[in-house]
C-alpha cells in the first residue's frame, strides 16, 4: 500500500483526509511541519501539505523537502485556501496544488496521477 504523509494543524481536516484516503493509502499524519524539517519520518510515496501550518510554513517545508537528496524525487501536493497559492507553491517546488474547499474526486485523481 502506498504511503502518504499528510500535514495539517487542523485536527478536523486530518480526520476528513483520513476518511477520504485511509481506505486506499497508508497515512501518516502530522500536526506541524517540524518533523519533516528534521527528517524525523519514514519516507512516503507522496507528501500532502497544508500551505498554512502553525510554526513553519507549508511552502518552506516543500522547499526543504525538494532540496534534500532523499526526498527531492517524492511528489509534494500543497493544499491551500489562500488565493494565488499556485504560483507560490510551484516556485517552492510543489508538484501540484489543490485549493480548499477540496473536491474529493479531484484530490483522489491528483494523488493517483502522482503515484502511478
Amino acid at each position: 500500500m502506498k504511503k502518504i504523509i499528510f500535514t495539517d494543524d487542523d485536527p478536523t481536516i486530518r480526520e476528513i483526509i483520513e476518511l477520504i484516503l485511509g481506505d486506499s493509502y497508508e497515512l501518516k499524519m502530522y500536526s506541524s511541519g517540524e518533523p519533516l524539517m528534521t527528517n524525523g519520518f519514514e519516507l512516503p510515496d507522496l507528501f500532502l501539505l497544508d500551505r498554512q501550518l502553525s510554526g513553519v510554513d507549508g511552502l518552506d517545508v516543500c522547499r526543504f523537502l525538494k532540496s534534500q537528496e532523499k526526498t527531492k524525487h517524492i511528489p509534494v501536493i500543497i493544499i491551500s485556501a489562500t488565493s494565488n497559492v499556485v504560483r507560490h507553491a510551484l516556485q517552492a517546488g510543489a508538484d501540484d496544488v489543490i485549493e480548499k474547499p477540496i473536491l474529493i474526486a479531484e484530490l483522489r485523481k491528483m494523488i493517483a496521477r502522482h503515484l502511478s
